[in-house]
């Protein structure tokens, strides 16, 4: 194996062991895991602007007053409820 193929597996390893540990928190604290937003299969897809503007307020270091309210918001499972509406 060259030394380049042994570097990408050493990180490919770092990053499932790094993922695994994530989920394995994020199950053991779920309201403290912001939900991605999902829609049912053949239902149509988000707007573009909708994935920019969901992952730029969770990947924002940002401690701006707006980024933690839509944080605060994310919480909060809105699209359990969302979808809940839109099925009755």
């Amino acid at each position: 194996m060259t030394r380049l193929a042994q570097t990408w597996q050493e990180y490919r390893k770092r990053m499932l062991d790094e993922t695994s540990r994530f989920i394995e928190w994020g199950l053991k604290h779920p309201d403290l895991v912001i939900e991605i937003p999902a829609k049912p299969v053949g239902e149509g897809g988000f707007p573009k602007g909708v994935g920019e503007w969901f992952w730029g307020v969770v990947l924002s270091t940002s401690t701006d007053a707006k980024i933690q309210f839509w944080r605060d918001f994310l919480l909060r499972r809105p699209m359990q409820f969302l979808l809940r509406r839109c099925r009755s």
